[in-house]
């Protein structure tokens, strides 16, 4: 009897230590109660068109704004933003855009700053300019959007050519073809004839290619105007009477110097350009000028001499007392000439009783 009695305490034994393992096994199977299960993100994109996100790990102040989702590549179209001197979000230094994989742009940038309409990002640094009138004056602090850019000196620019390479006064001339080299993103570009210039708008500018507009002044010279190129760092290409300025079309009253009224009477005072070298070379687009009164009734200029007389190709009034005529000077052509005004009709309305002088050297 003794014998069972320790056996059958020995299996009961066995039997509960089975139970506590299984119990064991159990308890370890559960997951912690303060783990999370894992979490897999959704098919779709997680931002949109105009979401300004940032990397919340980043301590710099730029921010990427999501320009757009393509779906063909699973990519997005970002751009980054850059802060305002106030330190708020506000702009993008040039229109440069990247296709990212969402994949890393969802990884990296969790933080939603806001959603925003893209075309409201500028273009440029936008900065406070305070203008201060006269004394007792308001104040005005408005914001100057200014456009940034960023270059290094390098090679001067150099034009090769442009077209079309003329124009009439009082018209645009649209600039298709302004070619050359290192010409630099917001380049200026100008004519320019003695001190007068006429500066290009709309310019795009490449390395090797220049497009604008040149508005051509009713009342500008006449003549061959230089091209002018300056890149921001200053350095420049001057092409020497690249562009031609021809009369436009002018309204003209057509006035006898023999008239009994004074005021309508035809005269030159001055001859502005009183010498005029050739090089011994053709000549092409010499402009003469002369001051007078009524000076619009005239149609034409000639420059006279015994024996030659030369007759204007163009002829323009900005005013009643100054008028300009284009000349085409062959080679050899020397003396001492009259300048005279002429009516459409071929009369001679005016001379003047000093002289210009054409030279060879």
């Amino acid at each position: 009897m003794e014998k069972i009695s320790w056996r059958v305490l020995a299996f009961a034994g066995l039997l509960l230590f089975a139970v506590f393992v299984a119990g064991c096994s159990d308890e370890a199977a559960k997951p912690p109660a303060d783990v999370a299960p894992l979490v897999t993100t959704s098919s779709g994109p997680l931002y949109s068109a105009g979401d300004l996100v940032k990397n919340p790990q980043s301590t710099a102040g730029t921010a990427v704004l999501i320009i757009r989702y393509d779906a063909a590549s699973d990519k997005y179209e970002r751009a980054y933003v850059y802060p305002n001197s106030d330190g708020s979000l506000g702009y993008r230094l040039d229109s440069k855009t990247d296709l990212i994989e969402r994949e890393m742009i969802e990884r990296t940038y969790t933080e939603k700053i806001r959603t925003v309409a893209v075309s409201s990002i500028p273009i440029g640094n936008t900065a406070t300019v305070t203008t201060t009138a006269a004394p007792g004056a308001t104040t005005v602090t408005t914001k100057a959007t200014t456009s940034t850019v960023t270059t290094t000196k390098g090679y001067a620019p150099k034009i090769t050519g442009i077209e079309p390479d003329k124009g009439k006064t009082g018209t645009t001339v649209s600039i298709t073809d302004l070619t050359g080299q290192n010409f630099v993103s917001a380049a200026n570009v100008s004519l320019k004839k003695g001190s007068s210039l006429i500066h290009a708008t709309d310019v795009v500018v490449t390395s090797t290619l220049i497009t604008g507009k040149f508005a051509i002044p009713s009342d500008a010279a006449l003549g061959y105007w230089s091209l002018v190129v300056t890149n921001p760092d200053k350095q420049s290409d001057t092409f020497q009477n690249a562009f031609l300025v021809q009369q436009g079309t002018a309204t003209t009253t057509t006035t006898s110097s023999s008239s009994s009224d004074p005021s309508a009477i035809v005269t030159i005072t001055s001859i502005q350009t009183p010498l005029i070298v050739t090089g011994g070379a053709d000549n092409y687009g010499t402009t003469v000028e002369v001051l007078g009164t009524n000076l619009t009734a005239g149609n034409k200029m000639k420059l006279i001499r015994s024996g030659s007389t030369l007759v204007s190709t163009w002829y323009n009034c900005p005013t009643t007392t100054r008028a300009q005529g284009l000349f085409s000077i062959p080679a050899g052509t020397v003396g001492t000439y009259n300048v005279a005004i002429y009516s459409s009709s071929d009369t001679e309305l005016a001379r003047s009783s000093n002289t210009l002088e054409i030279r060879n050297t």
